[in-house]
């Protein structure tokens, strides 16, 4: 009997969902002449049925029914069946493009090449899809290119692709004689370079030939389990085979090799003290090696922060002991993609204080801790989180905001790649999805004509006086905030006093010009806007701030810049505040004493472009409405 061109691996276990397309697939190949290997390992579920009943009466398959031994041992129980001159691998839970055998075999047979890799489809469960080269240093290649021989002569040439079984097809004399390590996760590495090391070259397809089932249940590949310390023996074992003489430069492809498994590895790991375990393990693991404990520049910076255990960002929520806003908050914290987190809870008692960290705990926060204030109000509570965090940026989050997922990864790797002292964002006015957003400034007129892109952005007196000074939607470098002495004021309106000192001080600004964070518009949630303060007290912050503003940040602002802000507190005052006739009448009285006493009455704007008709005569009462 003549033995087929392909054999076809199939490891299956508990994949019952999927295993009926997966070998459906397989059978509607374009090219026939293969046969195939479905290895049942120890299902528990339906698989077994499925996968007969897709077979159906087809003879080019044949299953092997054994007792769990793993991917490794299924895998391996195929490679000892195959008959065929080449041999390629089909997960349970993927499938097979129909082109997939054709094209693959094509490809070697006029190249002679001993192996031959194809691009990835990768297939979510909302129907979307996505497309990677399988090449690291070439995600994105033309799919019509066609084939193209890529060099192996050093190690980091052959790291440069993916090590994966299943996007392959190998002449049986390439891989003679090799098996998968057996009893670990991330078998697949080791496999790849004891084949890399017997050739010079791998031949790659661009076209998304195989089609990847991604964020499924159970998948090694983003289990949050102890198995992920599988990583460290798999890498002794690559370190062994990277130091032979096979090919050179070792040592600096394990190196990169490492940094690129530990964060593959650490992006799945959402459990805090597993996390902690395996970045600890991480760094031993390199320092015994003797490898560099940082990564490169293609990894995010907040992770090359964590692995050298520097908190990347800390995250301040001053809470009045309301809990439904502080849980919407830390909720919104748990479910954020950037980890590594430190959360304060500062309250004006040690009990609140005691009491908000063990709610956001509740909420899914790791080690949230609660700090007592020194002094009453948001501002000194926000000074306080500012003198114990820990993190190289920080954010000073209002309770009842929700920062979306990919906010806060979003926002500190730019401010780290960047190297920012400040960052501005947009945000929704409301926590609905048809809430207006708000650009960042009261007047982007001063801004330019066209809207600023996400990106670094020129500031200067006039933009930092428009800035809108919403705290959430902020984000500092800590060291710069230290550096100059930047703190919240305590009264009123303290957040002017921390963005516009930041604004004018800053060295580097970056702008986000998409809505990062929904804001709290419940009154509970923002009585300090709705709070019916004083004219006198509205000027008070003011001397605050300049008081508090080292003399460079002075000399900055022009002259009318105190009555331009107290404007706007007026505005802001008399439009959200819930004031009688009466209390409307000697507002107005009070605020033109202040003008007048101040000698502000005369100065001129210019003033916000949302400025009410009642605020711009009391301000200019000489003077016509623009």
């Amino acid at each position: 009997m003549t033995s087929p061109q392909i054999s076809v691996i199939v490891p299956v276990h508990n994949v019952q969902d999927h295993i009926g397309a997966c070998l459906t697939s397989l059978r509607d190949q374009s090219f026939t002449d293969f046969e195939a290997i479905v290895i049942d390992d120890g299902s528990s579920d339906d698989s077994p049925a499925r996968l007969r009943a897709a077979i159906g009466e087809d003879t080019r398959f044949q299953v092997i029914q054994q007792e769990n031994r793993g991917l490794s041992g299924a895998r391996n129980v195929g490679l000892n069946k195959a008959k065929g001159t080449f041999i390629a691998f089909l997960d349970g839970d993927d499938r097979y493009a129909p082109e997939f055998l054709e094209h693959m075999h094509a490809a070697l047979a006029q190249s002679g090449a001993d192996w031959v890799a194809c691009g990835l489809r990768n297939m979510y469960a909302d129907g979307g899809s996505d497309t990677h080269s399988t090449i690291h240093d070439a995600p994105v290649l033309d799919p019509d290119a066609g084939p193209c021989l890529w060099p192996l002569s050093t190690w980091d040439e052959v790291i440069a692709h993916f090590p994966s079984a299943w996007n392959k097809l190998y002449r049986r004399s390439l891989i003679e004689g090799l098996h998968y390590d057996e009893g670990t996760w991330y078998e697949d590495h080791a496999f790849f370079l004891r084949a890399a090391a017997r050739t010079q070259t791998l031949l790659h397809l661009p076209e998304p030939l195989y089609l990847q089932t991604r964020g499924r249940a159970g998948q090694i590949t983003t289990s949050d389990s102890d198995q992920v310390f599988d990583q460290i023996t798999v890498l002794d074992t690559l370190a062994d085979l990277m130091a032979g003489p096979e090919k050179p430069d070792g040592t600096q492809a394990l190196a990169r090799l490492a940094h690129r498994l530990f964060y593959e590895r650490g992006t799945i790991l959402h459990d805090p003290d597993r996390r902690t375990r395996f970045l600890t393990a991480a760094r031993d693991w390199l320092a015994a090696r003797g490898l560099p404990p940082r990564p490169g520049p293609e990894r995010p910076p907040s992770w090359a922060l964590e692995l050298t255990g520097t908190c990347p960002l800390s995250v301040i929520i001053p809470w009045d002991g309301q809990d439904d806003p502080l849980r919407v908050t830390a909720t919104t914290l748990a479910q954020q993609s950037q980890a590594g987190i430190e959360t304060l809870i500062v309250a004006d008692d040690a009990a609140t204080a005691a009491r908000g960290a063990a709610l956001a705990s509740e909420a899914g926060l790791h080690e949230p801790r609660g700090l007592c204030s020194d002094r009453p109000g948001p501002g000194p509570a926000r000074n306080t989180g500012l003198t114990q965090a820990q993190g190289e940026l920080v954010v000073f989050a209002d309770a009842g905001d929700r920062l979306l997922p990919d906010t806060l990864a979003r926002w500190t790797d730019s401010m780290l790649r960047d190297a920012a002292d400040l960052g501005l964002s947009q945000f929704h006015m409301g926590r609905r999805e048809d809430s207006p957003v708000h650009q960042g400034f009261h007047d982007m007129a001063l801004l330019g004509t066209e809207p600023p892109e996400t990106g670094p952005l020129p500031l200067n007196a006039d933009r930092a006086l428009a800035l809108h000074c919403y705290p959430t939607a902020k984000i500092f470098r800590r060291s710069f905030l230290n550096a100059h002495g930047l703190r919240y004021g305590c009264g009123t309106r303290s957040d002017w006093q921390i963005g516009i000192g930041a604004t004018l001080s800053a060295r580097k600004a970056l702008y986000f010009a998409w809505p990062g964070v929904e804001s709290a518009e419940a009154a509970e949630c923002r009585q300090l806007w709705t709070a019916q303060i004083a004219p006198a007290a509205l000027a008070q912050m003011l001397d605050e701030a300049w008081e508090s503003w080292p003399q460079d940040i002075r000399d900055a602002l022009p002259k009318n810049w105190a009555k331009r802000l107290y404007t706007r507190a007026l505005w802001e005052v008399w439009s959200f505040s819930d004031l009688s006739p009466k209390q409307r009448s000697r507002f107005r009285f009070e605020a033109i004493r202040e003008l007048r006493q101040r000698r502000w009455l005369w100065q001129s704007g210019p003033f916000d472009p949302y400025l009410s008709t009642a605020i711009y005569g009391l301000v200019t009462p000489s003077a016509p409405r623009p």
